[in-house]
């Protein structure tokens, strides 16, 4: 399976895949977030913030048990916050996405990779979804400004 389209109309998908595609979905959490952690500016602090329970239709559809997916918090010297949490696996057209939010704004993280493949992350703010850019140190600069 290529794309989420292809998997989640396929006829032969079992639960194995499904653990397999969750187990993928959180090594790539992991992966962006020591990326970003590995980026922050002078002043700001990586933390691990609390987990979230993901328990998906297609987790639900083929009795796979719900999993705590990990999040991530930067903090700022002056009081800032920003949290990325996971917000759904299967998402047509995207390999995952990833809510952010920063007082009141908001961005949307998603994977535009095929399944199983390299992390290809794209980033846009959630009011102008459409104009994307990749996620890289220099983006992530910019919106702790």
């Amino acid at each position: 399976m290529k794309t989420v389209l292809d998997e989640v109309t396929s006829e032969t998908i079992d639960a194995a895949h499904i653990r397999r595609r969750v187990d993928d979905w959180e090594a790539r959490l992991n992966g962006l977030f020591a990326a970003i952690g590995e980026w922050l500016p002078d002043g700001w602090e990586a933390r691990r913030g609390a987990p979230v329970l993901m328990h998906e239709k297609m987790m639900r559809k083929f009795g796979v048990e719900a999993k705590r997916m990990p999040t991530l918090e930067l903090h700022g010297g002056a009081g800032q916050l920003v949290r990325f949490e996971p917000h759904a696996l299967w998402i047509i057209g995207n390999n995952g996405r990833i809510d952010v939010k920063r007082g009141e704004r908001r961005y949307l993280i998603v994977d535009a990779a095929e399944n199983f493949g390299k992390p290809d992350w794209q980033v846009a703010r959630d009011e102008r979804r459409r104009e994307r850019e990749s996620v890289t140190r220099e983006w992530l600069r910019r919106t702790l400004r």
